[in-house]
């Protein structure tokens, strides 16, 4: 197990490395850096821009500044933000994050508390009419964009219905009474995951159901309830519990868009921002930050699968 988990923090350092290279490559291959932008807008002199530039040290050469910002990075230093002047990209990601850890968490819960039940109640009640119900509406939320969906919502709820404001997402986070703002931009971005583990869940309990150990409880006459909870949902589920761990990265690094159409003050608006901006810090920062939830949570998957199922081994 050790060995296992030595060999995965290398590699994920490897991975974050290259993650870093490209990132960093793509943003300065982008026409106009971030002082330009706003120097066009403000009417700045080219040597104020030039000064400027200077400072921050954005005329190195690439390499030197490859190699500067990865020694700030080992040092947990991603420098100033270059949009918002005078602080430092660490603090902004961390009172970024909290919003987006927030509705990822509740968007995992809906996903979760939904698709889970949904999946084995389709399965237990095969070709009914709950289960053609559940396949049709699986399949409609499957088919369609969480983005498009968050439009419907607001155009329904918001405009149509006037029961809530087109930015309800402002304030999210602050206190317990703003987390009901965050129950439409969260079923818009768990939508499609909802679908596709009821989906999941369906088919892996209908093999599990016809599993010959099944049939052996129904005959000696265990309540249905003991047959489809304890023996059924045990085995149904191990396939489903890989899949949580990507969900849940998913859903929190997925939010970009969502955050941006409900005004939500998170991660994903701050990474669209910044990119608009050039505020390579920030670009870089949420860059890292999405990089780790996956590769976290792909390796907690593969922990937690064995304790799941003893015939896999952690090699």
């Amino acid at each position: 197990m050790a060995t296992y988990l030595i060999r995965r923090l290398l590699w994920t350092l490897v991975t974050l490395f290259f993650i870093c290279l490209i990132t960093f490559l793509l943003m300065h291959a982008v026409p106009g850096g971030p002082f330009e932008v706003r120097a066009g807008e403000r009417g700045a002199s080219e040597a104020f821009l030039r000064t400027t530039t200077d400072y921050y040290g954005l005329n190195d050469p690439l390499p030197q500044q490859f190699v500067r910002m990865l020694g700030n990075i080992l040092q947990g230093d991603l420098g100033l933000s270059f949009s918002q002047r005078g602080q430092r990209v660490t603090d902004l990601m961390l009172d970024k994050i909290k919003p987006s850890f927030l509705l990822g968490t509740m968007s995992f819960i809906l996903v979760v508390g939904v698709g889970i039940p949904t999946g084995i109640l389709a399965a237990v009640k095969r070709n009914s009419v709950w289960d053609y119900i559940s396949l049709g509406l699986s399949t409609t939320l499957a088919a369609i964009p969480n983005f498009v969906m968050a439009f419907f919502m607001l155009l329904i709820f918001a405009i149509g219905l006037g029961w809530v404001d087109v930015r309800l997402g402002k304030g999210f986070g602050d206190s317990l009474g703003s987390l009901p703002n965050g129950i439409l931009p969260a079923l818009a971005l768990g939508a499609p995951a909802m679908a596709l583990l009821s989906r999941l869940t369906r088919g892996a309990m209908i093999e599990v159901l016809d599993q010959d150990y099944m049939r052996t409880a129904r005959a000696k006459g265990l309540k249905s309830s003991t047959v489809y909870l304890r023996h059924g949902l045990r085995n149904a589920l191990i396939p489903v519990m890989t899949l949580l761990g990507p969900i849940f990265a998913g859903l929190i690094t997925g939010s970009i868009i969502i955050e941006s159409i409900f005004g939500l003050p998170g991660i994903g608006a701050a990474f669209v921002n910044s990119v608009a901006q050039r505020d390579y810090g920030m670009i870089m920062g949420t860059t890292l930050f999405y990089a780790i939830v996956i590769m976290l949570m792909n390796l907690i998957v593969d922990m937690v699968y064995p304790l799941l199922d003893p015939r896999v081994k952690v090699s």
